[in-house]
Formats: structure tokens, sequence, C-alpha cells
């Protein structure tokens, strides 16, 4: 009799795993096909940004707003005196940077391999400096 319930609780053990196993799989399916139809709406929404601001649509929709092309010789332009011109952008130095030495090498690094293997090996080599 206890054989026999053993095989009973592994066979209903068996089925449960199985029963979720089948159930991740349809998951999996589902989250596929929603994937791929958002994939093909992307790309429906990609062609319609595309030919909406065309060359020749965005000419169309600026003339049916009352713009016109204009002729170089009548922009005019105005000066702003004592106006200055923003500094160029240099971008920020690394936090550990120091700013000595730009470029440079730490004297920690300055010893060739040659040298250190040498040294490694008692044959001589000053250390590199």
């Amino acid at each position: 009799m206890l054989p026999l319930i053993g095989i009973l609780i592994i066979g209903g053990m068996y089925l449960a795993v199985s029963a979720r196993l089948t159930r991740a799989g349809r998951q999996v399916l589902d989250l596929e096909e929603e994937r791929n139809n958002l994939l093909r709406q992307n790309a429906e929404l990609t062609s319609t940004l595309a030919e909406l601001t065309s060359p020749e649509r965005m000419l169309e929709r600026a003339l049916a707003l009352g713009f016109e092309p204009v002729d170089p010789s009548t922009i005019e332009y105005v000066l702003v005196e004592e106006y200055e011109e923003p500094p160029p952008f240099v971008a920020p130095r690394p936090p550990a940077s120091t700013g000595v030495g730009e470029g440079t090498l730490s004297p920690a690094y300055t010893e060739t391999l040659g040298a250190w293997l040498l040294r490694w090996l008692g044959l001589g080599g000053g250390g590199g400096e």
C-alpha cells in the first residue's frame, strides 16, 4: 500500500509541474505575440512619421498655414549691442583627475616590462627610473 501511495504522490507532483510548465509556455507564446504586434505597430508609426515629415509634405503644410518661401534679400538681421558669445563647451575632467601633468603616466607605471622582468629575475635593472 505504501509504494502505491508514493507513486500517487510522485504522479501528482509530476502533473503539477507539467501544468505549471504548460502555463509558463503559454505565457511566453502570448508575450512573443504581443511583442510582434508592438514591433509591427512601431514600424507602422515610423512609416507614418516619415511620410508626414517628408519635405514635400512639410512644404504643403507650410503653404496651407500661410507661410511662403522667403527671398534672401528680404531677410533682416538684428544686431544686439554688447552681446557676448557664450564660452565654448569644455567637458569636465574625471573626478580623480588632478589636472597636473595632463597626459603623463603616474610614476608608478614608468617601468617597462623588460626592466621589471630583469628585476624580478634578479639579473639587474634599476627599476626604470
